[in-house]
């Protein structure tokens, strides 16, 4: 029997040193630092989204991003388009955003990030969740998303009007009342005394920018709104106005708004009014008419015309102004 030859010690470096190099690469995400920055920037988005922030979503992602999630009809590509996507998502009810992370593997300028991820709306509730892969790019010093391909749990997704009208067939409100609109989005034009009170008109960014187009079809996503308020009166009553001639409103009566969204305005049969659902609330934001009791709203709306699409516009609204103005 031969006997066995002991391992120099020229080998067992070898081999030291050839394990030494493997586990040092599969760690390398763990030690240069890249997954502790890459969890305070996953932390940044999800605290972008809760501030209702589009921008600054926009910005923790590279340049020629590319983003695939529930929500995105087709690839959306860049981050312009990007932004504009949040922005939308965030104006149809998107709250939050958690990411739980279960690994991040990689080396050099990218990491792989794979994990679960939990969509809030109004009042925390569930809006869908499911699994997410994203890739982080190193951008000029900073760990950005260079491309974010999510799946939802559950049944595979249906047409985003499929979806929409089992929304509307379940009795949801996708209308929706804007909080801190007179804040947050912009005034279209002057306000009006009219027979109804001082009526304003406020638009979220996307509808504010087509509005300013007389025949321009407003992107879904679109919220458009009419304040209606009490007028303040003189002794005579005569109406009071600021130094700018503008009347003075007293107590708001009540706020009736109109959103765009695919599929939307089904419901309303022959009155409907394209894509456009109604709801009226009270200054606190509880419902006075309910999507689903708004047909005579979308029936008013129809005698607008498809050309513009359905929507009532005048001249003012071309000098739309800034939400503090």
């Amino acid at each position: 029997m031969r006997a066995m030859k002991t391992p120099s010690l020229l080998s067992i470096a070898i081999c030291i040193a050839s394990l030494a190099v493997f586990l040092g690469t599969a760690a390398t995400a763990r030690s240069d630092g890249a997954r502790s920055a890459i969890e305070a920037q996953s932390r940044a988005l999800s605290a972008a989204l809760a501030h209702h922030d589009a921008a600054a979503v926009g910005g923790l992602f590279t340049e020629d991003a590319r983003l695939s999630v529930p929500g995105a009809t087709q690839v959306v590509a860049g981050r312009e388009a990007i932004t504009n996507f949040w922005r939308v998502a965030l104006d149809g009810g998107l709250t939050g955003l958690t990411l739980e992370a279960d690994e991040v593997e990689g080396e050099g300028a990218l990491r792989f990030e794979s994990g679960n991820y939990l969509a809030l709306g109004k009042d925390g509730a569930e809006m869908g969740r499911g699994q997410y892969l994203i890739v982080w790019k190193k951008d000029d010093g900073t760990w950005r998303v260079h491309r974010d391909f999510a799946h939802p749990n559950g049944m595979p997704p249906r047409s985003a009007e499929a979806g929409a009208n089992a929304s509307a067939a379940a009795g949801a409100d996708r209308v929706g009342f804007p909080r801190d609109y007179s804040a947050l989005f912009r005034r279209l034009g002057a306000t009006l005394d009219r027979p109804g009170g001082l009526t304003t008109v406020f638009a979220n960014e996307i509808a504010s920018a087509a509005s300013a187009s007389e025949g321009a079809q407003f992107p879904n996503g679109s919220v458009i709104l009419m304040e209606f308020a009490n007028p303040q009166r003189d002794g005579e009553e005569q109406l009071l106005r600021d130094a700018h001639g503008q009347p003075l409103k007293g107590e708001i009566a009540h706020i009736d708004v109109m959103r765009r969204g695919a599929g939307f305005g089904a419901m309303y049969g022959a009155s409907r009014a394209g894509e456009w659902e109604f709801a009226s609330y009270r200054p606190d934001g509880s419902t006075l008419i309910p999507p689903d009791k708004a047909e005579h709203c979308a029936a008013c709306h129809l005698n607008a015309g498809a050309g513009k699409d359905f929507v009532f516009r005048t001249r003012s609204w071309n000098a739309a102004e800034s939400p503090t103005g």
